[in-house]
């Protein structure tokens, strides 16, 4: 996991956790955010690293699985011929035992991310970026066993190349089929204990939609209406059709995006409604939250 060009993470957590403390990004410079991670750049005057800190996990041998599992979730996308964008991972553990993880990054160049792209490119079911992505999926994808999340925000394009650029979640699953392959307790932690098995069952029900090729485009078409790429809507379909032979719903999607707008608010409430109780009952809270979510912006 050494890296020489990997920032110092112990200054980097420090500023993380006056940020947290005061519930505020302070002097930390935002490049993005999903419904699950927020990419740090740093330096924050001139950016030359993009960062995504991973909730912290209850000792470092559950770190240095996570970490094993995604090495291995970016060797299998590797091998399917899918095209990675340069990725390490790096452990810190605290003085309790914890541990966090950091995914160090370059900077990627904004108008190439796929959503900027499409939105700067004319609807079309053979735009390369497009069949790109249709055909990775269905390279990658396994039913009950990998999952692929292919939303547009998740590649950078090139002009001749795409590539998949975040594996803060890797959708592989045990044996059993019913739990991921790390232990998810550092993510679920960031909501109520009572509602933690719940949650629990969503989310794997909510990777499963992935480890399909159906679901993991119809996903990404679902995606295309809340980055208001309405107009992308169709040519997606159609070349999930033309290029991999996958026919999607449409109505489908529509469904599967409502169904996300109402969810990933109500989730990011019940994060901030334990951040309440954890720091109301004078525990440090733990976690970085975004100001909304990508279905509010």
């Amino acid at each position: 996991m050494g890296d020489t060009a990997v920032p110092d993470l112990t200054e980097v957590e420090a500023e993380v956790r006056a940020a947290i403390d005061a519930r505020t990004y302070g002097t930390l410079r935002l490049l993005g955010h999903g419904d699950i991670s927020i990419v740090l750049g740093w330096p924050s005057a001139a950016p030359e690293h993009a960062l995504k800190r991973v909730p912290p996990f209850v000792s470092s041998a559950h770190a240095d699985e996570y970490i094993a599992v995604c090495e291995r979730y970016l060797q299998l996308l590797r091998d399917a011929g899918v095209a990675v964008w340069p990725t390490t991972l790096h452990r810190l553990e605290r003085l309790d035992g914890s541990a966090v993880v950091y995914h160090h990054q370059p900077v990627a160049d904004a108008a190439q991310l796929g959503v900027n792209v499409l939105r700067n490119s004319a609807p079309s079911a053979d735009h390369p970026l497009l069949e790109a992505i249709v055909r990775h999926t269905a390279a990658v994808v396994r039913p009950g066993v990998i999952g692929f999340d292919v939303q547009a925000a998740n590649w950078i394009w090139d002009g001749a190349r795409a590539h998949q650029i975040d594996f803060t979640s890797p959708f592989l699953l045990d044996a059993t089929g019913k739990d991921l392959e790390f232990d998810t307790s550092g993510f679920l932690r960031e909501y109520p204990a009572v509602l933690r098995p719940v949650l629990k069952r969503e989310l794997l029900k909510l990777v499963l939609r992935f480890t399909t090729a159906e679901g993991a485009i119809g996903d990404l078409v679902g995606n295309l209406q809340k980055e208001q790429l309405h107009e992308w809507v169709e040519p997606a379909i159609e070349a999930a059709r033309a290029h991999v032979g996958v026919h999607i719903d449409r109505a489908a999607t529509t469904k599967m995006f409502e169904d996300d707008k109402k969810l990933m608010p109500l989730t990011l409430k019940l994060k901030r409604g334990q951040r309440w109780w954890i720091t109301r009952t004078g525990r440090a809270y733990d976690s970085m939250l975004p100001e909304r979510t990508t279905y509010d912006r």
